[in-house]
């Protein structure tokens, strides 16, 4: 396949994941508040891992899928954490 089919297959992907990642935000959206995010954030950093071993950057989807999955361990970690905290009687958060 040409540099130029290459192109367009990850600009139809892109733009695929994208309303997919879209439309994770708007269902989990309710009463005014923005829900989803880390979801379409997952749903997107998959897609591009995926594009980079498609594309044989090996390398670059192990040190994308590496970044990733500590960068949402440590979001899940920080939102128990503040659940935890929000929760303990006499706090003020």
């Amino acid at each position: 396949m040409s540099s130029d089919g290459i192109s367009r297959v990850v600009q139809g992907l892109t733009t695929g994941i994208g309303f997919i990642g879209g439309d994770a935000i708007l269902k989990l959206a309710s009463e005014r508040e923005i829900h989803g995010l880390t979801t379409a954030a997952g749903i997107w950093m998959t897609a591009a891992i995926g594009v980079a071993v498609g594309l044989g950057a090996l390398g670059l989807a192990l040190l994308a899928t590496v970044i990733t999955t500590l960068t949402l361990g440590a979001s899940r970690l920080s939102a128990a954490y503040a659940e935890r905290r929000s929760n303990t009687p006499g706090s003020n958060l």
